[in-house]
Formats: C-alpha cells, sequence, structure tokens
C-alpha cells in the first residue's frame, strides 16, 4: 500500500504535469519494488522554500554511501535492482525531470533501513 501524507497548504506551481507524474511514478516504482511485499510505501508533499517538497519513502534494504553515490549515473543498477529488472535510466530521467523544474533531488538512505528520495520544485 501506498500512505499519502499531503500538506493541505501546498502551492499551485506551474510545471508540466505529465513529467512530474513521471519523476512520481519512477520513484514509487522503485519503492514499491525494493520494499518487502507488504509493505507500505510513504508519500510525502509539503510547502517549502516557496515551492513542494515530496518524499517518496521505502522499507527496502538500504544503501551504503557508496552505492549512493552511483544511484544517479545511466545504466547503474545496484546488486538487487539487476535481479528486479530495470533498465538503471530511472533516476536519470527522474533526476533530469527535476532539474529542468528548476529544482533537485536527493536520496537518504542507511542500510537496513529503506530509503528516502526527495525531490524539491518550484
Amino acid at each position: 500500500p501506498i500512505e499519502c501524507d499531503l500538506a493541505p497548504d501546498l502551492p499551485e506551481l506551474t510545471v508540466d504535469p505529465d513529467r512530474i507524474v513521471q519523476a512520481l511514478v519512477n520513484l514509487l516504482s522503485n519503492a514499491i519494488k525494493f520494499s518487502p511485499a507488504g509493505a507500505s510505501v510513504r508519500l510525502s508533499a509539503r510547502a517549502e522554500r516557496g515551492g513542494i517538497l515530496c518524499t517518496v519513502t521505502d522499507r527496502g534494504p538500504g544503501m551504503t554511501p557508496e552505492e549512493r553515490d552511483r544511484l544517479f549515473q545511466p545504466f547503474v543498477q545496484l546488486a538487487g535492482g539487476v535481479k528486479l529488472g530495470g533498465t538503471g535510466l530511472g533516476l536519470v530521467i527522474t533526476r533530469h525531470i527535476i532539474e529542468q523544474h528548476g529544482g533537485s533531488i536527493s536520496v537518504a538512505s542507511t542500510p537496513g533501513q529503506g530509503s528516502s528520495f526527495s525531490f524539491w520544485v518550484r
């Protein structure tokens, strides 16, 4: 299941909705793919710095700092991702979309404790 925590005071933004949806779908599908069966994934959004900060949090295996450093490179997949399928382009495309909107994307992760991907756009 996907748990949603969307703040009631989100500002209206001028963005390409199809591309922002694509970025969210990429992050949510990765979170689902890496979480154990039946585990929930969390999507949150809040107003921040005149824009919106969206965070997708999974309950997957987490990553080491070295793995996090490689995530946004084309065709790079971590060991678990290779087994689960994919092209290694989803996060590269997502970063490009967010940066084209003047935003930024980051990841926080601890081995054994899951990962949180956050992006900010305005």
